[in-house]
């Protein structure tokens, strides 16, 4: 009986030693959890998030904890292996996490380009009716959804407290990096330094982009053959290991108590994300 406790109480006193540790030095953990959170600002101001590195840090601490507390459950390994799961812990975490916040910059930045093409007609319409570009710019923020009217009300909030607008602009396009968005700032820039009808420059970018739309959908309905092909075959071997695992209890208990086997899931993660990261990149066409 006491020697089927040991194990146990052996990973539990690991724990224990690595929590007082961490109790200990929190302080000097806690700024190195902000500091290495700090990487993540651009994304996360372009996400909109409203999350501080402090949270951030302390999201990462606390999600690293219980993954590396699941593995010791999971896998039982000895102290040096325990000890060694603590930084995979943290990079799992660490990369999902900005996984997780990329994913939603893609989302938002997807929803603005969507709706640029009224934006640009709201504008072009305050313009003709002769409104200046910051009355035309405040009409955007009153008549157009999110994420564009927060992003708008930010240039407008700018402009408010004496920056130029055409800096305005510039830091907008830094915050959605939209090659649309950067032609209707250039567009801008150059009609103040020549002269010209702003209004109807928008229009016709306006027209691009929606010819430019039209374009993208024919190319997604083309190549959705082949996106669902890449998907079922990146989704093969997690089914196929699934499988294994379910019916094949040695291969199981081998594939998670032995070095090898934890090498070899390492190696099974790895190869995925690559092999998934190339189709996908495959698929990718810019129009």
């Amino acid at each position: 009986m006491v020697a089927a406790l040991a194990p146990y109480a052996i990973v539990l006193g690991v724990i224990g030693t690595i929590g007082l540790s961490v109790i200990a030095t929190w302080d000097r953990v806690e700024r190195a959890l902000e500091k290495f959170a700090g990487g993540f600002g651009v994304d996360i101001d372009r996400a909109d998030l409203g999350l501080s590195a402090q949270r951030i840090g302390a999201i990462l601490g606390v999600a690293s904890g219980l993954l590396w507390f699941a593995l010791i459950v999971v896998l039982h390994p000895d102290i040096l292996n325990a000890l060694l799961y603590v930084p995979m812990a943290f990079a799992a975490v660490a990369f999902g996490f900005r996984t997780w916040i990329r994913g939603k910059v893609a989302k938002r930045l997807k929803a603005f380009n969507d709706q640029f093409e009224l934006v640009l007609r709201l504008i072009s319409s305050g313009l003709r009716v002769g409104l200046s570009l910051r009355q035309a710019v405040a009409l955007v923020i009153e008549e157009s959804p999110e994420p564009a009217r927060t992003e708008f009300a930010r240039v407008i909030a700018r402009a408010s407290i004496g920056v130029p607008m055409d800096v305005a602009l510039d830091d907008l396009v830094k915050r959605v990096p939209s090659d649309e968005l950067q032609m209707f700032v250039d567009a801008i820039d150059i009609q103040s330094k020549t002269g010209g009808n702003l209004a109807k420059i928008l229009d016709h970018l306006a027209n691009t982009i929606k010819a430019r739309r039209s374009i993208q959908r024919k190319v997604r309905s083309l190549t959705g053959e082949a996106r669902a092909s890449g998907w079922v075959i990146a989704a093969l071997p997690v089914g196929l290991g699934v499988f294994i695992m379910a019916t094949q209890p040695p291969m199981r208990e081998a594939m998670f108590t032995t070095p090898i086997g934890h090498l070899s899931l390492i190696t099974f993660v790895v190869l995925e994300v690559v092999g998934a990261g190339l189709v996908k990149a495959m698929m990718r066409l810019d129009v």
